[in-house]
């Protein structure tokens, strides 16, 4: 009854989703392999519509369950892509945990230069991007090798070739660089406990291939607190730093903005050589399967060889989740607001936000 509710529910909500949900969801999480039509919704994309698969599989003397994903999407906006992810833990005397993230894109996406804005923090939010073409390839590669005590540790290979009509020239790194993880949750997708901690460092080279000489710094510190009753207090601190020789491509600059990142600021409108940002939710439930947030994050970027001050990014809103399966993965919608318009009555100063999975 209450996994048919549940699909009766989402059908109605997402009518691309009815496609999965006609069988009951219960009996979806018995099979190692789940398709699904993807479809969400950011102000970047508008409406996107594809087609995701994901599989799992438990290997022998693993510490947690594997989890192999494909997906791709075009949206109205004539954008599209194709990407992969894996996270596969693997067993023995030296466990393993291998970590896989690749595709391609083929993107209409909007440069607004760098910086924070200066000073410039008291008039409505003015700034006017240009819109470009993206073909971009990716691909990272991390072996992290487990150590005791929930830690894991190991080398990271990074690669980015992407062709735009802003250069002549395509922007190719090669990062080689090592990554260090500490993760106590108890679920992967939507934790009510524990704490996960990233720290990677890649350094791009020219003798190795890579158009511009960087290494960059990126941390995540996410900690879920259990405050009872379902309810759920979840914050997230990311930094990134990108220390370069004044010729470093825009793509690699860190940013904030869109549907994981400061919810209310528009995706990539602020970018600089760091990124400092701070986002807390509270998760509540309602009944059953469904939830609901209240979040909130303030965070900005700063140019490292004129550090400039000013009125930090601020994006607010309320969210509703409705869970799908048993490995507690959410539809997610949001609304959210920020901090940078005076004309508070208009719709502008609203973002829109329909995927899969949380923000952090």
């Amino acid at each position: 009854m209450r996994s048919r509710l549940r699909s009766i529910l989402l059908s109605l909500l997402l009518p691309a989703w009815s496609v999965v949900i006609a069988v009951p969801l219960d009996s979806l999480m018995n099979l190692p392999v789940i398709g699904a039509p993807v479809i969400n919704y950011a102000p970047e994309t508008n409406w996107v519509f594809g087609a995701g698969v994901q599989g799992y599989v438990r290997l022998p003397d693993a510490s947690r369950t594997s989890v192999l994903q494909l997906d791709g999407a075009w949206s109205l906006k004539h954008q599209w892509y194709v990407n992969t992810h894996a996270n596969l833990y693997i067993g023995g005397r030296t466990p393993l945990l291998l970590q896989v993230n690749g595709g391609y894109r083929d993107y209409p996406d909007t440069y607004y230069g760098t910086g924070n804005m200066g000073n410039d923090s008291t008039a409505p939010l003015a700034r006017v991007g240009s819109i470009y073409q993206s073909r971009r390839g990716y691909a990272q590669v991390a072996a992290l090798f487990e150590l005791p005590h929930a830690w894991a540790i190991g080398p990271v290979v990074d690669f980015l070739h992407e062709r735009t009509d802003l250069s002549a020239t395509p922007c190719l790194m090669w990062g080689f660089g090592l990554m260090a993880q500490y993760d106590s949750r108890d679920v992967l997708y939507y934790p009510t406990r524990g704490l996960l901690f990233k720290a990677g460092v890649m350094h791009y080279e020219p003798k190795l291939g890579s158009d511009s000489r960087l290494t960059r710094l990126d941390t995540d510190l996410r900690q879920y607190i259990h405050l009872g009753k379902g309810c759920i207090l979840a914050y997230q601190l990311r930094t990134a730093w990108a220390f370069g020789n004044g010729s470093t491509p825009f793509q690699m600059l860190p940013t904030l903005g869109g549907q994981d990142l400061v919810r209310g600021v528009p995706r990539g409108m602020f970018r600089d050589g760091a990124m400092l940002a701070l986002q807390t939710e509270l998760r509540l439930p309602i009944w059953n399967f469904i939830h609901a947030c209240v979040f909130a994050s303030v965070g900005d970027v700063y140019n490292l060889q004129n550090w400039q001050w000013t009125t930090p990014k601020v994006g607010y809103g309320l969210g509703i989740r409705l869970g799908i399966n048993r490995a507690k993965i959410n539809i997610r919608a949001d609304v959210a607001r920020n901090n940078m318009y005076t004309e508070w009555n208009s719709w502008r100063s609203y973002s829109f936000y329909l995927t899969a999975t949380e923000a952090f």
